[in-house]
């Protein structure tokens, strides 16, 4: 048994038993964690909204023989404010930490993606309204950052440069034509998303998206086996 403290910020919560919540932290030091916090539904006072999704805590974990460790006292790092009072923003919280928190491995020191997340929340509290550029640029940085981006720029089969129409096959990446099957998209297209994954993050508002829409949302979705929910909630948005 004992204590120690750990920085993060919250991924969102499962519900347990009548008052209890295990809550999902992303960290840099150990990647995607849960901790057990008790009473957290049955009294607002005893976490006082600070578990709330996209908030940035310091967390005091009481370790006993369970498996999760409890949180034994939480102090507020930096809240979220107008990310959670205007509804594009809400959707674009949720998908920024569904997205980023579900490519960092699970008690894996995470400190890139985790860094990453925090600039997310910091575009998403600032003037500039994050749009379908800032997203891709994400999705980009974060498939970069967990290992899963494959090349932008070359064939996956012929390693040869891309031009023309190719298609982005999920499981390897993008191929000619002539090469394999996937999603129809241009090289171009590819190229733009490329552009968008090197620029830094505070400089995509306000800037042209790629073509190519969804494609890398598609390839992280194939690459973790599931859906991402709260890519839905953009879509009922019309938020492309």
């Amino acid at each position: 048994m004992g204590s120690d403290a750990v920085s993060g910020v919250v991924l969102g919560h499962v519900d347990l038993g009548e008052a209890d919540r295990i809550v999902r932290l992303l960290t840099a030091e150990e990647g995607r964690i849960s901790l057990l916090a008790r009473g957290a539904r049955s009294s607002r006072k005893r976490f006082g909204g600070l578990l709330d999704l996209g908030m940035r805590v310091r967390v005091e974990r009481a370790r006993g023989r369970g498996l999760l460790a409890r949180i034994a006292d939480v102090e507020l790092v930096e809240a979220v404010d107008r990310a959670r009072t205007e509804i594009e923003r809400i959707a674009l919280l949720a998908y920024g930490c569904e997205l980023v928190g579900r490519l960092a491995g699970e008690d894996v020191p995470a400190p890139r993606l985790a860094h990453l997340l925090v600039v997310w929340l910091e575009l998403l509290e600032g003037e500039a309204m994050p749009g379908s550029a800032s997203r891709q640029s994400l999705e980009g940085k974060a498939l970069t950052f967990s290992g899963l981006l494959p090349s932008l720029t070359t064939c996956a089969a012929c390693d040869q440069p891309l031009e023309g129409g190719v298609r982005f096959d999920y499981e390897h990446g993008p191929v000619h034509v002539e090469c394999g099957l996937g999603t129809p998209v241009t090289a171009a297209a590819l190229a733009r998303l490329e552009e968008l994954r090197r620029t830094p993050l505070f400089e995509t508002p306000g800037q042209a998206p790629s073509p190519a829409g969804w494609v890398l949302a598609e390839h992280a979705q194939h690459q973790l086996g599931g859906v991402l929910k709260s890519r839905g909630l953009l879509a009922d948005l019309a938020l492309p």
